[in-house]
């Protein structure tokens, strides 16, 4: 009987979410604890793995978005750039289009940024995706389908934030176009467009971390 209950409850942790169920465990977790709290465990998962994998002379564009995804990339760049690694951070929007907890991990990065429409890929750069998370829902288009575009041709390795910008997070079909990932480091379960789909390549080696929510 423990057998088989052990067994149960790995089947559950290991259980793939949708976006909806994600939201409504986050929804849980920031009543006990404030959302950036998390923000920045997420950031510090993203900069371990990187630290673990990928030696400082390496150059690390972070590609961050003004969602929450993108304040996690500007946690790991300011983690990153203070361990020594040479970083550059590229925003997809004006700064003053950027709030909350996503703005507060901006202002603590603290470095210049520039806009990703100025986005010239160096040979064998590190690119962190940090553009969009679990709640896009509308088709990528314009400016950044083109630097995706280029991304995706470069010979540079990919490490997406809980999810490649442009997989749907419940289907895991492409929104106009998305991040082929060498990585993904999905925060606290893996989510449906992880598996299903053209979600199952683009994402890469997925790598499941804890960012602090209650294990269940």
């Amino acid at each position: 009987m423990t057998g088989m209950r052990t067994r149960h409850n790995t089947q559950i942790a290991n259980k793939a979410v949708s976006s909806l169920e994600m939201k409504l465990i986050e929804k849980k977790e920031f009543i006990r604890k404030e959302s950036y709290f998390f923000m920045k465990k997420a950031g510090k998962q993203t900069f371990n793995f990187i630290k673990n994998k990928f030696k400082k002379k390496q150059l690390i564009i972070v590609l961050s978005g003004p969602g929450n995804n993108g304040g996690d990339g500007f946690i790991a760049a300011k983690l990153l750039k203070d361990y020594g690694y040479k970083t550059e951070v590229y925003i997809l929007v004006d700064k003053k289009k950027y709030k909350g907890d996503s703005l507060r991990a901006l202002q603590n990065y603290g470095e210049k940024t520039k806009r990703i429409s100025l986005l010239s890929i160096k040979k064998k750069a590190l690119i962190i995706d940090a553009l969009f998370g679990i709640g896009l829902s509308r088709e990528i288009k314009g400016v950044l389908k083109k630097k995706i575009k280029q991304i995706n041709k470069k010979n540079s390795k990919v490490i997406s934030l809980d999810i490649p910008s442009g997989i749907s997070s419940d289907t895991g079909k492409i929104l106009g176009c998305a991040i082929k990932a060498d990585y993904t480091i999905a925060f606290h379960k893996k989510k449906l467009g992880h598996i299903m789909n053209q979600g199952k390549e683009f994402s890469g080696k997925l790598k499941v971390v804890d960012i602090g929510f209650k294990k269940k």
